[in-house]
């Protein structure tokens, strides 16, 4: 189905089914998107507040409490838009790999979950980047906004998640929210593996909202 096929059907109503086949497609292509910025800010250290006022310097979080922190920051940051037709361009909540597992084996490895959506331009660019950063900001992120009188892009680090950004000139004319947890102990692959596992059995993980999959014909 085409992006734009796929826009539209999720404006006339979103649905979750197909996971099986097309999965595996979806996550790949996530992870080559966003596996540079993951790998960029495994090494960083973000600052130590967050929305719930429990991530301190002697805290590690599990790479899906990772993944449930940017989910949830990236539905919550586009309700704060007047803007309708959000959907997961790039597919679900992926793990990519930070740093891979040693001769030790896997429990040297860690991970680090990415997740974005997307939806058509709203109209008033600056003001939405300004409402982008001033909730961020209200949730002890450090932020930064370039181009601010034209196509804002608003980038900020700390607080629930490692990074996130919210672009107003993304591609297509469209607005996109995306956001990196930080880097957890774990395995990317088996983490991936296991998140595809449970959807098999019928459940909707976090970031899984708004999915419109279809069985691949058989061969």
């Amino acid at each position: 189905m085409e992006s734009s096929e796929l826009q539209k059907a999720l404006l006339e109503g979103m649905t979750v089914t197909g996971f099986r086949t097309r999965l595996r497609i979806l996550l790949a292509a996530s992870a080559v998107l966003t596996t540079g910025m993951v790998l960029a800010g495994c090494g960083e250290q973000g600052p130590d507040t967050s929305m719930s006022g429990k991530n301190t310097p002697e805290e590690t979080i599990s790479a899906r409490e990772g993944r449930d922190r940017v989910v949830e920051l990236v539905f919550n940051t586009a309700e704060h838009l007047d803007v309708t037709g959000w959907w997961p361009r790039n597919g679900v909540a992926g793990a990519q790999e930070c740093a891979p597992e040693s001769s030790l084996g896997r429990g040297d490895a860690t991970a680090s979950y990415s997740y974005d959506r997307w939806a058509p331009q709203g109209t008033d660019h600056v003001g939405d980047a300004k409402r982008v950063a001033d909730y961020w900001e209200s949730l002890g992120m450090n932020v930064r906004t370039v181009n601010p009188t034209t196509h804002p892009t608003v980038f900020a680090e700390g607080g629930p998640v490692l990074r996130a950004v919210f672009d107003t000139d993304a591609p297509e004319k469209s607005y996109s929210i995306g956001a990196t947890a930080p880097c957890s102990p774990g395995d990317a692959f088996t983490l991936n593996e296991e998140d595809e596992a449970a959807r098999d059995q019928g459940k909707v993980l976090p970031g899984d909202e708004g999915l419109v999959l279809q069985e691949e014909p058989p061969q």
